[in-house]
């Protein structure tokens, strides 16, 4: 049951997300933008998966350690993506009404 909670919350952001970062690039040129979008978000899902093993360590008695760290990463990693994507909005010129 928390498998199928959590899988329903991810996706739905990530389908909406995914619909709107399609619409940034013209039509001719969607297709090669979002195979560079997916590709980025496979490299950033294994970075993060070797992250994560590197800070989450087993301890003698099963229990793991310094998972709360993963959560302070991924804060500090969040608020970096908003900045980014502030100077990126405001890099892009917005279209001419139609």
């Amino acid at each position: 049951m928390i498998n199928v909670i959590l899988f329903a919350g991810i996706f739905s952001r990530m389908i909406p997300a995914q619909a709107l970062i399609s619409a940034i690039p013209e039509p001719a040129m969607r297709g090669a933008f979002n195979a560079v979008s997916a590709s980025l978000q496979q490299f950033a899902g294994g970075v993060s998966a070797a992250v994560a093993g590197w800070l989450i360590v087993q301890r003698p008695n099963g229990s793991l350690a310094h998972f709360d760290w993963l959560g302070y990463v991924v804060m500090a990693i969040t608020l970096m993506t908003f900045a980014l994507m502030y100077r990126v909005h405001k890099q892009v010129p917005e279209a001419a009404p139609t």
